[in-house]
């Protein structure tokens, strides 16, 4: 018997909760992405913000930039850092029987889950507009490199979704509705809940 009582917890990408981490012109909410939060407490969700890791990395200053001008070695061994060192904690909710899910942000370099941005012939000074990149199916980085360290660990893939904030023109009123639906599907219901004995 666990020793406490299942709960509903969401693994939220750090921006989500923090807008001050976004790259610089690149925060639309002041602090909170309230929709996102509204959501996940009316459905009595608690909060797990994950680090983030490009302000860990390139610091408050640094300007937008594409999956593959993060995709390093650099960057995604520090990315691995960060989940090794969250990912016991993720580990110790499954165990105790919680229901998982984890929001991502879709058009993120690095927390895309749907959907990542793609330029593979940016570099240097930003001297383009902001949503001058193609947006493309795939994981952002972290989240690759997240997932991954789950797996390593024999753990099963979290349901994931991402908000639509860095997708170019940003859509709340669809991003709102993406984000229910998610949350209030029946494949949802079905997947959420991993039984603690079929853990290595």
């Amino acid at each position: 018997m666990s020793p406490n009582p299942p709960r509903k917890v969401a693994v939220v990408a750090n921006c989500l909760l923090n807008q001050n981490a976004k790259v610089c012109e690149g925060a639309r909410y002041p602090g909170v992405v309230r929709p996102v939060v509204e959501a996940l407490r009316n459905r009595g969700y608690e909060l797990l913000q994950l680090p983030c890791p490009e302000l860990a990395f390139a610091g408050a200053r640094r300007w937008w930039a594409v999956y593959e001008q993060y995709d390093t070695p650099v960057y995604r061994n520090h990315c691995r850092n960060l989940a090794r060192a969250i990912a016991p904690l993720i580990e110790q909710h499954l165990r105790n029987g919680d229901e998982l899910i984890l929001i991502g942000l879709d058009g993120s370099p690095s927390t895309g889950v749907r959907f990542t941005s793609s330029k593979p012939d940016w570099g240097g000074r930003p001297d383009r507009p902001q949503d001058d990149w193609d947006i493309v199916p795939g994981r952002g980085i972290w989240i690759e490199e997240l997932e991954a360290e789950l797996a390593r660990r024999g753990l099963p893939p979290i349901p994931a979704t991402g908000w639509a904030l860095d997708m170019g023109r940003f859509d709340e009123p669809g991003s709102r509705r993406d984000l229910e639906g998610f949350l209030d599907g029946e494949d949802l219901k079905r997947r959420v809940r991993v039984d603690p004995t079929t853990l290595p």
